[in-house]
């Protein structure tokens, strides 16, 4: 089995982080791909305020319950730990198995710095990685990092290059206290629950 984990606050979940997952799936020939929020994130600690993680977990599960083969998993959020990425990827391979390959969703900005977190050593020799460009980025520069950590790290590094433009959750977070209108970025569903949720509000 051929499994893609794509991890973040999704706080909120928008149409950006579902085309990436559902479009990976497809050109990677992924099995599924599991959306796994953070818990306590080790770059962001005390930095980055989310909301309840119930409420992600909720928003995740509203939008991907019509998807198949795109998953959520609360592994992290349940865990009194900080969420390294090792470790969570070493949980998942307990439950599916040796014999799944795990591919851990990534972007651009995440290339560049992989050999400082943590447990890199071990992560990029034990996991695969699929890394989404997007059409602006510096190709040269990709190709530059990928042979450095495939090169010093034995990584395994699959590029997928993104057709559609990159919308983040701190966009949409302002777009959301600026009152203006979500159903370009998010789910109609999840625009609905964090209505309900009175979230987001300054």
């Amino acid at each position: 089995m051929k499994i893609g984990v794509l991890g973040g606050a999704f706080s909120p979940v928008h149409k950006g982080h579902l085309f990436l997952a559902k479009y990976v799936k497809e050109h990677c020939g992924l099995d599924k791909v599991i959306m796994i929020p953070t818990g306590r994130h080790p770059f962001k600690e005390g930095v980055l305020k989310l909301i309840d993680s119930e409420h992600r977990i909720n928003m995740l599960e509203i939008a991907t319950r019509d998807e198949e083969g795109i998953e959520v998993s609360d592994i992290e959020v349940k865990s009194p730990e900080v969420s390294y990425t090792y470790v969570t990827l070493c949980k998942l391979k307990k439950i599916y198995g040796n014999d799944c390959e795990i591919s851990f969703i990534t972007g651009t900005d995440e290339l560049l710095s992989l050999e400082r977190w943590y447990a890199a050593d071990k992560l990029l020799k034990e996991f695969s990685f699929i890394v989404g460009i997007r059409p602006q980025y510096e190709m040269e520069k990709v190709a530059d990092r990928v042979e450095f950590l495939s090169r010093d790290f034995g990584a395994n590094i699959n590029i997928v290059n993104l057709p559609a433009p990159d919308v983040s959750s701190t966009e949409v977070r302002k777009i959301m206290y600026a009152g203006e209108d979500l159903k370009a970025f998010v789910p109609g569903p999840v625009i609905e629950y964090i209505t309900d949720n009175k979230l987001y509000i300054e």
